[in-house]
């Protein structure tokens, strides 16, 4: 199966590529944009590691399918959205969890909504999931905004429920939303 592209009307959501290591390094270095990311890669070399794994074995294992967010214009990549955590099969319904980073320079500009929409809906209508979730730290109001202006619901908070080495190591309550076939 070839890797799925998706084009909106400013990004292409595509497969990341060995040439996207200086791109995705320029956004990882700033560390104050990934303090609701817990262990995103910020050396040049983890990036060009997580790259292969990202593109060879996540893919191939259908746990975790990543795009590169890439600028239509300017040719570069901005960010990257995923899908992980599979849940369910088939027969009784399959749901997996949605995350992206979004450079600091294109953020609060609706890139993170674009791309959240544009996957939910490859993700609910082809893959044929009943669920696509998003578990946010509550503090992260952006990429609640984000979710809700991509047609998520909010379902309430989740208290204590994971804790993000990047926020030192604490327990960190979460807000549940999520978008089923029927929200779009």
């Amino acid at each position: 199966m070839s890797f799925p592209i998706i084009e909106t009307e400013r990004i292409i959501l595509r497969q990341l590529v060995d040439s996207d290591i200086d791109d995705i390094y320029e956004y990882a270095k700033n560390r104050e944009a990934f303090v609701y990311t817990d262990g995103f890669p910020h050396e040049y070399e983890e990036i060009k590691f997580v790259i292969n794994m990202w593109c060879n074995e996540a893919y191939n294992s259908k746990q975790f399918i990543r795009w590169a967010i890439e600028h239509k214009i300017e040719k570069k990549v901005i960010g990257g959205i995923y899908l992980f955590a599979p849940c369910g099969n088939d027969d009784s319904g399959r749901r997996m969890d949605i995350g992206y980073e979004i450079s600091a320079q294109y953020c609060n500009k609706g890139y993170a909504t674009e791309a959240i929409k544009a996957i939910t809906k490859f993700g609910l209508s082809e893959m044929g999931l009943v669920r696509v979730q998003a578990q946010i730290v509550t503090e992260n109001i952006g990429s609640i905004r984000a979710c809700e202006k991509a047609g998520f619901t909010n379902e309430g908070t989740l208290r204590n429920y994971c804790h993000y080495e990047n926020n030192g190591n604490k327990m960190m309550t979460m807000v549940m939303m999520s978008c089923i076939p029927s929200d779009l």
